[in-house]
């Protein structure tokens, strides 16, 4: 004849201690998700506002680059009215490398949700001929 033994408390303790571990590693994995989501958010956030003001300084002539100041912090230009964009800093350094060539720095600073201090920097160079010109008489 079969034996009807109930599961001991032992078992069951053993067995709620598993199920705890394993519940928790999976909400730990969940959380870490939603934290590098937001990461890669911000980061997808100032690669743009970092393109959108070098490609507004593409714009200009060589006349009006050289005329603007040399630091300046600049308003994030938003087609949207949105605050998600209220918490970064952005700050344009203008350079004179040498004559006829400027070395342009475009800095975003943010605190995280973690309370940390973020900074990311573009570093690119404009020419009083642009790059085609240099191209053209070089070739």
């Amino acid at each position: 004849m079969k034996s009807k033994q109930g599961v001991t408390l032992t078992e069951v303790i053993v067995s709620l201690g598993i199920f705890t571990l394993v519940i928790a590693g999976g909400l730990s994995g969940v959380r870490r998700g939603f934290d590098i989501l937001r990461d890669s958010r911000d980061y997808t956030r100032i690669s743009q506002i970092l393109q959108s003001e070098v490609e507004t300084l593409r714009t200009l002539s060589w006349v009006e680059l050289v005329a603007l100041p040399s630091s300046v912090k600049v308003a994030v230009d938003t087609q949207f009215d949105t605050s998600a964009y209220d918490m970064y800093q952005v700050t344009r350094r203008i350079e004179n490398e040498e004559e006829g060539l400027r070395r342009v720095v475009v800095t975003v600073s943010y605190e995280n949700r973690r309370g940390g201090d973020v900074t990311l920097e573009y570093v690119t160079f404009f020419a009083e001929g642009g790059v085609n010109d240099y191209y053209y008489r070089t070739i």
